[in-house]
């Protein structure tokens, strides 16, 4: 096999990964146990596709890369995040990406467009006859009308068995996914985890909204396989494929996961219904009628004995809905949603985020999430253009979240994505970046419709009036079967990918959703043949080139996985700093930045912990050895604030390190308060920072000021206890008791006038 093969087999193996792989990764040793490792995966895999791809460029003499209808909206988009991140309020974040999310940085965005671009100019690595013969050879006809006349062109597309082994892969994967989102509905892996996992499953993906836009996604795949199957058994197979991602669906209770699905529904049998309507193909509509039939058919009778979850439907929709309903109608009440087992009601111990169950409505909250977002962009005029920096979300919303977001269950909450994806793009790479977005949306929408509708007809009808032709031979007519199944293929991509645009309207990408949102249009583009090579000559030496292509992808692998490494190290050091072992989380924290010295999240830790050694050698009286803890404390905190100057929880940790010196040198006390004052500019909303800093300049003295800070904690969080308890105490400190009587009034009054200890206490 010579070098071009093996650079082939490489580049179509580490594709079939990307789909197969990447979905089930998740590890017990990481700090966030889904998406790191996913993202590693990614980066891990588009170093060896595009070491792959330059290296057989270079021995083949001329590098080789696809022109294709995104490539302008690809270029605008990708602009406009490398325009965002040199110019973010956080330079590391925008480039790494937010550490736990890490997707949406600007080194992913980058490996997803190489993805792209590896994919449709590489296409000859998915015709190499190893993996495969040719399932599809056909001539595709494109009609264009022209003064009522219709032009038929000649071209060949052949489509290898490789793209199928992707996506059959694809679906293989999400199988196990599903499978594992249906044991954990009956309890494999309950006692793993804070949440409720059998109430809203997550399998692989690590949150149920997640597994749900994933699921969604592969759905329309599915249809596709069933569609065209022709023998009972894989078809029979596909049906249950369809029936199994629907119903895993229903288990996460995702919302926005059965609304995208209703949308990708309506979009791939709409086309397909009006196609076959276009070119009159009575045969081929029959077939659909009878699978979209079917399969609704299965969906109707799932949600019918397990509901969806949401109220509104399954009263009319369910077995049990119908029960109450007739219950109610004999007895003379109104049906009582709540005895429906179908429906959606939290557990007592259910600690799912509250932003989808439980607490304040989902709702409102993601009103004022979103208010944060459109705050945060409408800041600056270099706000509103680029944005506050690729990434950046979680630092924007903290300066310009609403005071009313104080008042939801979810005060305290950090939210380092806008849930909703074109939001977050507005607030942080500005019009350009959500401009640049949406033209990519729109261009790749109204190519592929176009393509759909207005190519490929042939007729087995009598010519019409419009000029439609008639197939004059029987290979014409296998020709048509072939280029259904093609069109089947693109058109149930292309419902995936419009499925993602839904759910991310009321979340946002993750990992895996982000890789279908790039690829699911290389794949579409590819089928098509929609992609013109265009050769550049090589002209370097490819003794010199080709040993430095290979060395620089294995140094970059080896930083990936002393990257994942300095993770794990991280992880056992934050949960041992938790469990009070400092020594232990200082050695692994100082090892995790060894491993990884440019992750300012690392050194913010690690200034923790040695601060908890510090106040374990005073306890010692061991002067000498506290000196040089806080030494070392403050160096680590001071790392992490200069990479990261607008994160307002690395100036919250830095006041804790004060506070804690502040015990055996109140000196400490007034750096702590600059500290917390640099964090209120960061987050002026913040309520716990005022309460904070009313306390510090009240261990000052300073009881004025302590109580001006509370009346500003009150006014952000009108229904704060510990803010009016304090100033109560405060009152009572400066022998304002009638005021210190009042606070407490008030607080029975407007907030909770069954407090026991605020009873207790104004009727002493």
């Amino acid at each position: 096999m010579n070098v071009t093969a093996i650079c082939d087999r490489v580049i179509r193996w580490g594709f079939y990964l990307l789909f197969g792989l990447v979905p089930i990764l998740l590890t017990p040793w990481n700090y966030e146990l889904f998406e790191f490792n996913k993202m590693m995966a990614v980066y891990a895999l588009t170093v060896i596709i595009g070491g792959a791809w330059l290296f057989k460029s270079i021995q083949q003499g001329e590098f080789r890369i696809a022109r294709t209808p995104l490539d302008i909206p690809l270029a605008l988009f990708l602009s406009s995040q490398l325009l965002s991140s040199l110019f973010s309020i956080d330079p590391h974040v925008s480039w790494f990406g937010y550490y736990s999310r890490f997707n949406g940085g600007m080194l992913s965005i980058i490996s997803y467009v190489v993805l792209f671009y590896a994919f449709v100019s590489n296409t000859e690595s998915f015709s190499d006859s190893t993996s495969g013969p040719i399932e599809v050879r056909s001539t595709n006809y494109e009609l264009r009308i022209k003064s009522n006349q219709t032009e038929h062109f000649n071209s060949q597309i052949l489509i290898p068995n490789s793209l199928f082994v992707i996506l059959k892969i694809a679906l293989a994967t999400g199988v196990v996914v599903a499978l594992y989102g249906a044991a954990e509905r009956l309890g494999i892996d309950r006692h793993l985890w804070v949440q409720d996992v059998q109430n809203r499953v997550f399998s692989t993906l690590g949150q149920p909204n997640w597994l749900a836009s994933y699921l969604v996604a592969l759905s329309p795949i599915a249809w596709t396989f069933t569609l065209y199957q022709k023998k009972r058994t894989m078809f029979i197979v596909s049906c249950l494929l369809s029936f199994l991602f629907f119903t895993v669906l229903l288990f996460t209770r995702s919302r926005s996961g059965l609304f995208g699905l209703a949308v990708a529904d309506v979009v791939f049998w709409g086309l397909i219904f009006a196609r076959y309507y276009l070119a009159a193909s009575q045969g081929s509509t029959l077939r659909a009628w009878s699978v979209f039939a079917v399969t609704h058919l299965a969906f109707s009778l799932i949600i019918f004995f397990n509901g969806t979850y949401i109220d509104s439907l399954d009263r009319w929709m369910t077995l049990e809905g119908w029960k109450q309903r007739i219950v109610s109608t004999n007895s003379g009440n109104p049906p009582d949603s709540r005895n429906l087992n179908v429906i959606a009601t939290p557990s007592a111990y259910y600690n799912a985020p509250l932003l989808e169950t439980g607490g304040t409505e989902s709702g409102t909250i993601r009103k004022y999430v979103w208010q944060g977002a459109i705050n945060a962009w409408r800041s600056s005029t270099k706000a509103y253009l680029i944005g506050t920096g690729t990434e950046t979300f979680a630092f924007a919303f903290y300066q310009y979240r609403p005071k009313e977001h104080n008042l939801t269950s979810e005060w305290d909450f950090l939210y380092n994505k806008a849930h909703n994806e074109y939001l977050n793009y507005l607030a942080t790479t500005g019009i350009f970046g959500l401009g640049s977005y949406l033209f990519f949306i729109g261009t790749f929408t109204y190519w592929f419709i176009k393509q759909f509708l207005m190519s490929n007809y042939l007729s087995s009808k009598p010519a019409s009036p419009a000029g439609r032709q008639i197939p004059n031979s029987k290979s014409q007519l296998d020709q048509l079967g072939q280029l259904e199944i093609r069109d089947y293929l693109s058109l149930g991509l292309f419902a995936g990918w419009l499925s993602i645009l839904v759910t991310n309207f009321f979340g946002f990408s993750v990992v895996i959703v982000q890789l279908f949102f790039f690829l699911f249009p290389a794949l579409i583009i590819v089928l098509h043949g929609e992609s013109r090579i265009m050769k550049y000559e090589w002209r370097g030496k490819r003794t010199i080139f080709l040993p430095l292509v290979l060395l620089v992808s294995l140094a970059l692998l080896a930083l990936l996985s002393l990257g994942w490494h300095a993770d794990t190290l991280y992880a056992s050091g934050y949960r041992a700093s938790r469990a009070g072992a400092y020594d232990v989380a200082a050695e692994k924290l100082t090892q995790a930045l060894r491993f990884n010295p440019g992750e300012p999240l690392f050194a913010d830790e690690l200034g923790s912990a040695y601060a908890g050694l510090v106040t374990a050698a005073i306890d010692e009286k061991d002067a000498t050895k506290a000196a040089i803890l806080v030494k070392r404390s403050l160096a680590a905190s001071d790392q992490a604030i200069t990479t990261s100057r607008a994160n307002a929880n690395f100036w919250k940790t830095r006041t804790k390190i004060y506070y804690t010196f502040s015990a055996f040198d109140p000196a400490f006390n007034d750096a702590a308060i600059e500290a917390l004052a640099h964090a209120q500019k960061l987050s002026p909303h913040d309520p716990k920072i005022t309460y904070n800093l009313s306390i510090l300049y009240g261990r000052k003295g300073d009881n004025t000021k302590a109580i001006d800070l509370l009346k500003t904690t009150i006014d952000l969080k009108p229904n704060y206890r510990d803010a009016y308890y304090a100033l109560y105490v405060f009152y009572t400190e400066v022998k304002k008791t009638d005021l210190a009587r009042q606070i407490l009034k008030d607080y029975l009054a407007k907030v909770d006038p069954e407090d026991k200890d605020f009873l207790s206490r104004i009727n002493e």
